[in-house]
Protein backbone atom coordinates (compact mmCIF):
# COMPACT_ATOMS: atom_id res chain seq x y z
CA UNK A 1 0.00 0.00 0.00
CA UNK A 2 1.52 3.56 -0.92
CA UNK A 3 1.49 5.28 2.30
CA UNK A 4 2.20 8.50 0.09
CA UNK A 5 -1.13 8.78 -0.61
CA UNK A 6 -1.70 9.57 2.78
CA UNK A 7 -1.69 12.30 5.42
CA UNK A 8 -0.69 11.14 9.02
CA UNK A 9 -2.50 13.89 11.37
CA UNK A 10 -2.03 14.08 15.40
CA UNK A 11 -4.56 16.45 17.04
CA UNK A 12 -4.01 17.78 21.13
CA UNK A 13 -7.32 18.31 22.66
CA UNK A 14 -5.39 20.19 25.90
CA UNK A 15 -7.30 21.00 29.01
CA UNK A 16 -6.18 24.30 30.21
CA UNK A 17 -6.49 27.49 32.02
CA UNK A 18 -7.39 30.65 30.13
CA UNK A 19 -7.56 34.08 31.39
CA UNK A 20 -7.30 37.98 30.02
CA UNK A 21 -7.12 41.82 31.22
CA UNK A 22 -8.01 44.63 29.10
CA UNK A 23 -5.86 44.15 26.35
CA UNK A 24 -4.57 40.41 26.03
CA UNK A 25 -6.19 36.92 26.76
CA UNK A 26 -3.47 34.38 28.02
CA UNK A 27 -2.72 30.91 29.29
CA UNK A 28 -2.12 30.14 32.74
CA UNK A 29 1.16 27.62 32.66
CA UNK A 30 0.26 25.41 35.18
CA UNK A 31 2.28 21.96 35.62
CA UNK A 32 -0.89 20.01 34.51
CA UNK A 33 -1.27 21.77 30.95
CA UNK A 34 3.15 21.40 30.89
CA UNK A 35 2.79 17.88 31.46
CA UNK A 36 -0.16 17.47 28.82
CA UNK A 37 2.05 19.24 26.12
CA UNK A 38 5.06 17.37 27.34
CA UNK A 39 3.04 14.37 26.15
CA UNK A 40 2.13 16.03 23.18
CA UNK A 41 5.71 16.38 22.46
CA UNK A 42 6.71 12.74 23.02
CA UNK A 43 3.72 11.31 21.16
CA UNK A 44 4.93 13.30 18.04
CA UNK A 45 8.40 11.66 18.56
CA UNK A 46 7.07 8.45 18.44
CA UNK A 47 4.08 8.70 15.68
CA UNK A 48 5.78 11.24 13.12
CA UNK A 49 2.65 12.74 12.24
CA UNK A 50 3.29 14.20 8.80
CA UNK A 51 0.58 17.11 10.86
CA UNK A 52 0.29 18.08 13.98
CA UNK A 53 -2.14 20.50 15.63
CA UNK A 54 -2.63 22.04 19.20
CA UNK A 55 -5.71 24.44 19.97
CA UNK A 56 -5.44 28.44 20.19
CA UNK A 57 -4.00 30.01 23.03
CA UNK A 58 -2.13 27.34 24.48
CA UNK A 59 1.64 28.24 22.63
CA UNK A 60 4.01 28.37 25.27
CA UNK A 61 7.18 30.51 23.81
CA UNK A 62 9.69 28.71 26.08
CA UNK A 63 9.27 25.38 23.82
CA UNK A 64 10.05 27.41 21.06
CA UNK A 65 13.05 24.95 19.99
CA UNK A 66 11.76 21.86 20.54
CA UNK A 67 8.34 23.22 18.29
CA UNK A 68 11.32 24.42 15.46
CA UNK A 69 13.35 20.41 16.10
CA UNK A 70 9.71 18.11 16.09
CA UNK A 71 8.91 20.08 12.80
CA UNK A 72 11.41 18.16 10.40
CA UNK A 73 9.66 16.89 7.51
CA UNK A 74 6.34 17.64 9.09
CA UNK A 75 4.27 20.77 10.04
CA UNK A 76 3.30 21.68 13.70
CA UNK A 77 0.64 23.83 14.57
CA UNK A 78 1.76 25.42 18.07
CA UNK A 79 -1.50 26.70 19.07
CA UNK A 80 -1.47 30.94 19.31
CA UNK A 81 -0.60 33.34 21.58
CA UNK A 82 -1.25 37.70 21.66
CA UNK A 83 1.11 39.44 20.71
CA UNK A 84 1.13 43.18 20.76
CA UNK A 85 -2.59 42.69 21.59
CA UNK A 86 -3.12 40.47 18.50
CA UNK A 87 -4.41 36.56 18.36
CA UNK A 88 -1.36 35.42 16.59
CA UNK A 89 -0.65 31.80 15.14
CA UNK A 90 2.28 29.85 15.47
CA UNK A 91 3.30 27.39 12.84
CA UNK A 92 6.79 25.31 12.58
CA UNK A 93 7.26 24.01 9.42
CA UNK A 94 11.00 22.43 8.38
CA UNK A 95 12.39 24.16 11.80
CA UNK A 96 11.05 27.40 10.04
CA UNK A 97 8.42 29.51 12.29
CA UNK A 98 5.72 31.41 11.31
CA UNK A 99 3.30 33.83 12.66
CA UNK A 100 -0.06 34.63 11.32
CA UNK A 101 -1.79 37.93 13.48
CA UNK A 102 -5.50 36.58 13.28
CA UNK A 103 -8.14 38.70 10.95
CA UNK A 104 -11.18 37.61 12.98
CA UNK A 105 -12.19 37.92 16.25
CA UNK A 106 -15.26 36.49 18.43
CA UNK A 107 -16.54 39.51 20.90
CA UNK A 108 -15.36 37.33 23.90
CA UNK A 109 -11.68 38.00 22.71
CA UNK A 110 -9.79 41.82 24.21
CA UNK A 111 -8.56 41.70 20.36
CA UNK A 112 -12.61 42.16 18.77
CA UNK A 113 -12.41 46.30 19.70
CA UNK A 114 -9.20 46.35 17.31
CA UNK A 115 -10.32 44.83 14.02
CA UNK A 116 -13.00 45.98 11.64
CA UNK A 117 -14.63 43.18 9.76
CA UNK A 118 -13.31 41.93 7.11
CA UNK A 119 -15.50 40.31 3.89
CA UNK A 120 -14.56 36.75 2.73
CA UNK A 121 -13.52 37.51 -0.21
CA UNK A 122 -11.09 40.17 0.60
CA UNK A 123 -9.52 37.88 3.42
CA UNK A 124 -9.09 35.15 0.49
CA UNK A 125 -7.58 37.33 -1.77
CA UNK A 126 -5.39 39.67 0.64
CA UNK A 127 -4.62 37.43 3.47
CA UNK A 128 -5.04 33.71 2.61
CA UNK A 129 -1.67 33.10 1.10
CA UNK A 130 0.19 32.71 4.25
CA UNK A 131 -2.44 30.37 5.68
CA UNK A 132 -1.57 28.27 2.73
CA UNK A 133 1.11 25.21 3.12
CA UNK A 134 2.20 22.30 1.37
CA UNK A 135 3.07 18.70 2.74
CA UNK A 136 3.21 15.91 0.70
CA UNK A 137 2.48 17.68 -2.92
CA UNK A 138 -1.17 18.55 -1.18
CA UNK A 139 -2.17 22.23 -0.29
CA UNK A 140 -3.61 22.87 3.62
CA UNK A 141 -5.34 26.53 4.90
CA UNK A 142 -4.46 26.65 8.39
CA UNK A 143 -6.81 28.57 10.09
CA UNK A 144 -7.18 30.13 13.39
CA UNK A 145 -10.83 29.73 15.05
CA UNK A 146 -13.09 32.34 13.36
CA UNK A 147 -11.09 32.60 10.48
CA UNK A 148 -12.50 29.18 9.96
CA UNK A 149 -16.28 30.02 10.50
CA UNK A 150 -16.05 32.96 8.13
CA UNK A 151 -13.77 31.75 5.34
CA UNK A 152 -13.69 28.45 5.08
CA UNK A 153 -16.83 27.81 2.78
CA UNK A 154 -15.66 29.84 0.33
CA UNK A 155 -12.08 28.14 0.10
CA UNK A 156 -13.63 24.91 -0.09
CA UNK A 157 -16.25 26.04 -3.29
CA UNK A 158 -13.52 28.09 -4.64
CA UNK A 159 -13.02 26.32 -8.34
CA UNK A 160 -9.29 27.82 -8.31
CA UNK A 161 -8.70 27.32 -4.33
CA UNK A 162 -9.86 23.91 -3.89
CA UNK A 163 -7.83 22.83 -6.54
CA UNK A 164 -5.00 19.89 -4.84
CA UNK A 165 -6.34 21.11 -1.57
CA UNK A 166 -5.90 17.98 0.88
CA UNK A 167 -8.25 19.93 3.78
CA UNK A 168 -8.74 22.55 6.13
CA UNK A 169 -7.32 22.76 9.69
CA UNK A 170 -8.61 24.77 11.98
CA UNK A 171 -7.22 25.79 16.03
CA UNK A 172 -10.08 26.47 18.21
CA UNK A 173 -10.62 27.66 22.04
CA UNK A 174 -14.02 27.29 21.60
CA UNK A 175 -17.31 27.36 23.64
CA UNK A 176 -19.73 26.36 21.21
CA UNK A 177 -18.36 24.07 19.08
CA UNK A 178 -21.53 23.06 17.78
CA UNK A 179 -22.80 26.28 15.76
CA UNK A 180 -18.94 25.54 14.01
CA UNK A 181 -19.66 22.04 13.60
CA UNK A 182 -23.16 23.30 11.51
CA UNK A 183 -21.07 25.67 9.32
CA UNK A 184 -18.23 22.51 7.98
CA UNK A 185 -21.81 20.26 7.85
CA UNK A 186 -22.69 22.88 5.12
CA UNK A 187 -19.49 22.86 3.86
CA UNK A 188 -19.01 19.41 3.38
CA UNK A 189 -22.53 19.14 1.83
CA UNK A 190 -20.66 21.16 -0.92
CA UNK A 191 -17.20 19.67 -1.24
CA UNK A 192 -16.62 15.83 -0.47
CA UNK A 193 -13.79 15.74 -1.28
CA UNK A 194 -11.28 17.49 1.19
CA UNK A 195 -11.39 17.40 5.04
CA UNK A 196 -11.70 19.51 8.02
CA UNK A 197 -9.66 19.00 11.19
CA UNK A 198 -10.92 21.56 14.15
CA UNK A 199 -8.98 21.11 17.46
CA UNK A 200 -10.42 22.70 20.61
CA UNK A 201 -9.33 22.73 24.12
CA UNK A 202 -10.90 21.91 26.74
CA UNK A 203 -10.97 25.07 28.99
CA UNK A 204 -11.94 27.34 32.34
CA UNK A 205 -11.77 31.11 31.26
CA UNK A 206 -11.53 33.45 33.55
CA UNK A 207 -12.13 30.92 36.12
CA UNK A 208 -15.81 29.69 35.13
CA UNK A 209 -16.24 26.59 32.45
CA UNK A 210 -15.74 28.13 28.75
CA UNK A 211 -14.09 25.89 25.82
CA UNK A 212 -16.05 22.30 24.89
CA UNK A 213 -13.56 20.31 23.62
CA UNK A 214 -15.63 18.18 21.00
CA UNK A 215 -12.60 18.45 18.41
CA UNK A 216 -13.63 16.65 15.57
CA UNK A 217 -12.64 15.47 11.84
CA UNK A 218 -14.83 15.52 8.60
CA UNK A 219 -13.98 14.30 4.89
CA UNK A 220 -14.23 11.37 2.72
CA UNK A 221 -14.62 8.03 4.55
CA UNK A 222 -15.02 4.07 3.36
CA UNK A 223 -18.22 3.15 4.30
CA UNK A 224 -16.64 0.02 6.00
CA UNK A 225 -14.40 1.86 7.92
CA UNK A 226 -17.21 4.06 9.24
CA UNK A 227 -18.54 1.05 10.46
CA UNK A 228 -15.15 -0.48 12.38
CA UNK A 229 -15.00 2.63 14.07
CA UNK A 230 -18.68 2.87 15.54
CA UNK A 231 -17.82 -0.61 16.63
CA UNK A 232 -14.64 0.49 18.34
CA UNK A 233 -16.76 2.56 20.41
CA UNK A 234 -15.09 5.91 18.35
CA UNK A 235 -17.83 8.53 18.27
CA UNK A 236 -18.75 8.70 14.83
CA UNK A 237 -21.70 10.86 13.28
CA UNK A 238 -24.18 9.88 11.01
CA UNK A 239 -23.64 12.41 8.13
CA UNK A 240 -21.85 10.70 5.85
CA UNK A 241 -18.39 12.74 5.83
CA UNK A 242 -18.04 12.92 9.69
CA UNK A 243 -14.87 10.57 10.80
CA UNK A 244 -14.98 11.48 14.64
CA UNK A 245 -15.07 13.24 17.59
CA UNK A 246 -13.22 13.33 20.75
CA UNK A 247 -14.51 13.89 24.38
CA UNK A 248 -16.41 17.19 26.01
CA UNK A 249 -14.58 17.06 28.48
CA UNK A 250 -11.17 15.53 28.39
CA UNK A 251 -7.37 16.13 27.02
CA UNK A 252 -7.22 13.61 24.34
CA UNK A 253 -5.48 13.08 21.54
CA UNK A 254 -6.34 11.79 18.14
CA UNK A 255 -3.64 10.45 15.19
CA UNK A 256 -4.72 8.84 12.06
CA UNK A 257 -3.62 8.03 8.17
CA UNK A 258 -5.82 10.25 5.96
CA UNK A 259 -5.92 8.95 2.36
CA UNK A 260 -5.91 10.94 -0.62
CA UNK A 261 -9.24 11.56 -1.75
CA UNK A 262 -8.49 10.48 -5.17
CA UNK A 263 -7.02 7.47 -4.17
CA UNK A 264 -10.06 6.60 -2.28
CA UNK A 265 -12.94 3.70 -2.95
CA UNK A 266 -15.93 4.48 -0.42
CA UNK A 267 -16.94 0.72 -0.91
CA UNK A 268 -14.19 -1.50 -0.86
CA UNK A 269 -14.64 -3.06 -4.11
CA UNK A 270 -12.42 -1.50 -6.53
CA UNK A 271 -9.34 -2.37 -8.17
CA UNK A 272 -7.62 0.39 -6.00
CA UNK A 273 -9.07 -0.08 -2.81
CA UNK A 274 -7.32 1.61 0.17
CA UNK A 275 -9.36 1.70 3.42
CA UNK A 276 -9.73 5.21 5.02
CA UNK A 277 -8.75 6.31 7.59
CA UNK A 278 -6.23 4.18 8.56
CA UNK A 279 -4.50 3.38 12.33
CA UNK A 280 -7.07 5.46 14.11
CA UNK A 281 -6.05 6.03 17.80
CA UNK A 282 -8.04 8.01 20.52
CA UNK A 283 -5.92 8.31 23.70
CA UNK A 284 -6.30 10.06 26.77
CA UNK A 285 -3.53 12.88 27.33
Amino acid sequence: MRMNNYLSVCMFQLNVQLDCDSKDEYIIETQEVLKQIKVAFQTIEKLQPDIALFPEMTYVQSYEETYKKLSTSKIIVAGSYYKQGINTTVIFSNGEKHEIPKDYASGAEPMARKLTFLQPEEFLETKLKQHEFEIKGKKIYILNCMEYYHAAYYIARNEKLKNNLFGIFAICSNSNTRVFEEETVCIHNHNENIYTFVVNCVSTYKNENYGDGKSYIYGPISGHEKEWLIKEGIESKKNPCHLLSLSSQKAQYIYGKFAFAENLSKFGRSDNYSNNPKDIMVADL
